[in-house]
């Protein structure tokens, strides 16, 4: 079944912990701290390949990449998590389906994205030994990695996009013009999703062509299957409306053109021609009629026969002249990832009682592990490095006054 829109949820590994350990060996009465790192966690990647055509190969909805493993006593390392690699189809467009933001466009084969980072693995406590702490018993714990929920969009990546009703003979001229074997038949909707194939022309000239299902009068609004599919012709090059030269051409053409306008007014300032098909059913000079009312939209208009070959040839070369002068559409792209904050906030909550945010101070703090009164001369340099204290005098913090920061409470007393 093809599927072009899917939301995953993502969960990269956790990063293991430091260990708190001691070197133990026989006739030797004090061995030094000798606690390993925690591996970091294994990260979740998107990877687009050309041999996944649509979105229903991902048969999970929960992506989960593997845990670092803890650290170990003798200085041994934790083992890092593996990643985990979801292959999705090219051109999936990739967003954080909470905020909307893109994150990603996967177009070229190959490429991929980190959608869930894996968090860090702590440090063991042979990392916070100093000439005055000797025996540290306190380490880092492992972060949590990152968990996203996804909207996976696949936009299929074609150079011409065939536009039209149901039953306008879309699926046969892209059975003629190349391999593809879309079902067809003579009802509405034969065509439930978009069909690829590609044209071949001389010697290593090729164009690929879409198929998208059922435009119908009110697709922009959603009726029919057009508002599903809508989003395929914005990758493609060159549009290309056929219209069926024996019902009604001419209004046809102008309400696909509404239903594009509609959906999104850029679509029409695209490269486009029409192909005015089923010209076996229509006498020449009703074929010239309709030629000329169709000139009237201001696009190249060539007679065509699906059924028998005829004009199939010159619009063949027509396709190939608007792809090969026609630019790449410009899509949205992702935004770069903001910096993170460092900042410091002091803000007095009551008379007295200052409240502190420090995002990466208390990220650091949270992950602290061991006997707390033995982290004391650590902590104060850690307050020093993020200039905790410099932050606190210029907000007129005094000797006494209470300080909150990282859900811990205390009495400001302010080095001397």
């Amino acid at each position: 079944m093809f599927r072009d829109t899917l939301e995953i949820t993502v969960i990269a590994g956790r990063g293991g912990d430091g260990a708190i350990s001691f070197w133990r060996e026989k006739y030797i009465a004090k061995g030094g701290p000798d606690g390993g790192d925690g591996g970091d966690g294994g990260s979740v990647i998107l990877r687009a390949l050309g041999q996944v055509d649509s979105l229903s190969t991902l048969s999970k909805r929960i992506y989960r990449a593997e845990d670092g493993e803890h650290g170990l006593g003798k200085g041994m390392d934790g083992r890092g998590g593996r990643d985990l690699v979801v292959e999705v189809p090219r051109g999936t467009r990739v967003f954080d389906a909470q905020t909307g933001e893109l994150l990603a466009d996967l177009v070229e084969e190959g490429q991929s994205v980190v959608v869930a980072q894996g968090g860090q693995g702590g440090r063991g406590n042979r990392h916070f030994v100093t000439p005055t702490r000797q025996a540290p018993r306190f380490a880092e714990g492992g972060l949590p990695g990152e968990k996203r929920r996804l909207r996976l969009e696949l936009m299929l990546l074609a150079d011409v996009g065939l536009v039209g009703y149901p039953n306008a003979g879309k699926s046969s001229l892209l059975a003629d013009l190349t391999a593809a074997s879309p079902k067809i038949a003579a009802y509405p909707f034969t065509t439930l999703a978009p069909n690829l194939g590609v044209i071949e022309r001389g010697e290593g000239e090729r164009i690929t062509m879409a198929d998208i299902p059922g435009i119908i009068e009110g697709a922009s609004q959603g009726r029919g299957l057009g508002l599903d599919f809508l989003r395929h012709i914005g990758r493609t090059r060159v549009l290309l409306y056929v219209l069926d030269g024996s019902d009604k051409p001419v209004e046809t053409l102008r309400t696909l053109q509404g239903e594009l306008r509609a959906y999104d007014p850029e679509l029409l300032k695209r490269p486009s021609l029409v192909a005015l098909n089923k010209i076996d059913l229509l006498t020449p000079e009703e074929v010239g009629r309709l030629e000329a009312e169709l000139a009237g939209f201001g696009l190249p208009v060539l007679a065509i026969s699906a059924l028998s070959g005829e004009g199939l040839e010159p619009l063949v070369d027509a396709l190939f002249a608007l792809v090969q002068a026609a630019p790449r559409p410009a899509l949205q792209t992702p935004a770069p990832p903001p910096p993170p904050d460092t900042g410091i906030q002091v803000e007095e909550v009551e008379e007295g009682v200052f409240e502190v945010r420090a995002p990466q101070l208390e990220r650091q703090l949270s992950r602290m592990k061991g006997e707390v009164s033995e982290m004391a001369g650590y902590l104060q340099d850690l307050f020093r490095r993020y200039r905790v204290e410099s932050a606190l005098e210029a907000r007129g913090v005094r000797a006494g006054d209470t300080v909150r920061l990282a859900g811990v409470e205390f009495e400001y007393i302010p080095e001397v």
